[in-house]
């Protein structure tokens, strides 16, 4: 008996220090979750690295740091600049929104549109008056709420540095001691070593596939998206890529949902030389991403209906916040992979 007091004492102790750990690192969560998932994506990187600086050791901390450097050059800074044009871009719009002169502008280009368009179809709905209708509360609206996330994310510059100094720091030791912090789970962990192993192993396939594959799929859409805005001319360029994104996650559509309303607004306003040359690049270039690059990063792993992704991507961000949009994949891929593992235990 007095052993089963200590026990359970000694377990309440341990979850209640376990507890008071989570909060503690909470505020960085973002940071060792990206952290997380960069060590999933650039490990062969670094084994290939590690294979000509330290002959195939990957705990040697020169070419963990050589990896590290080459991850902050080719990815991170140019994802913190764009990340910044995306604000940049957001707070001018909205703040173009709310301000009179440049709602009446705006009004007045989209009578026009409605107008041209109207003729262009030899009236077979008439002109509509868009003084009479608030379309920019509406697109006001649905920029607070992207402008509040990001707002979130970019608020204290100070902070922002912290936390990408920190996942730098959390990436290092997960490339170079990732091994070993593995081996110590296995140790403690209560279940068989073959389900830990069974685990990390479909853990890993499952980032491959719903994180890596779709997610970054979707962001190489988004970043194509908005150089073609850029190249022919369509305003907001990194803002809009970066609604192209999320809509690259929605199964059957897609960055259309982006790409057609940009074409249309070329259409209307500029040249059709422009519209059409968008409309090839959404075609044959963003297009071509999902169909050859997303199948060969997907298919690596763990298979999940695509409008569950979504479901993911969207239920993070609003449970979890901006972290969401990486928590909330991750968490369906823990899951789908112990689905598997007791699939297979049966």
């Amino acid at each position: 008996m007095e052993n089963k007091s200590q026990y359970y004492f000694f377990l309440l102790i341990l979850i209640g220090v376990a507890i008071l750990a989570f909060f503690i690192f909470y505020s960085y969560l973002t940071s060792l979750l990206l952290a997380l998932v960069f060590s999933v994506m650039f490990r062969p990187l670094h084994r290939w690295i590690s294979r000509i600086f330290s002959g195939g050791s990957q705990s040697s901390s020169l070419s963990t740091f050589i990896t590290l450097a080459i991850v902050a050059i080719l990815v991170i800074t140019p994802l913190i600049f764009l990340a910044k044009q995306i604000y940049v871009e957001s707070e001018n719009l909205y703040y173009g929104l709310t301000d009179e002169g440049e709602r009446s502008t705006l009004i007045t280009s989209l009578n026009a549109f409605s107008e041209s368009l109207s003729n262009r179809l030899y009236g077979v709905f008439p002109a509509y008056n868009f003084n009479s209708f608030n379309i920019t509360r509406y697109v006001q609206n649905f920029l607070e709420w992207s402008f509040a996330n990001l707002d979130t994310i970019f608020s204290s510059l100070s902070k922002f540095v912290i936390e990408i100094f920190i996942m730098l720091f959390a990436l290092f030791y997960l490339l170079r001691d990732g091994g070993k912090f593995k081996r110590d789970f296995i140790l403690m962990s209560p279940l068989d070593d073959n389900f830990d192993e069974k685990i990390f192993y479909k853990l890993k396939q499952a980032i491959r596939s719903i994180v890596v594959g779709s997610l970054v799929v979707g962001v190489i859409q988004g970043i194509l998206t908005g150089l073609g805005f850029y190249i022919f001319g369509v305003p907001n360029p990194a803002l809009w890529g970066s609604f192209a994104v999320i809509s690259a996650l929605i199964p059957g559509i897609g960055t259309s949902l982006v790409i057609v309303p940009g074409v249309i607004y070329l259409f209307f306003t500029s040249t059709n030389i422009y519209a059409f040359g968008l409309l090839a690049w959404g075609i044959l270039g963003v297009g071509l991403i999902d169909n050859f690059l997303g199948p060969m990063l997907i298919n690596r792993g763990v298979q999940v209906h695509p409008f569950l992704i979504l479901l993911s991507v969207m239920g993070g961000l609003a449970f979890f916040g901006p972290i969401g949009f990486i928590a909330g994949p991750l968490i369906v891929a823990l899951l789908f992979a112990l689905l598997e593992i007791y699939k297979s235990t049966r």
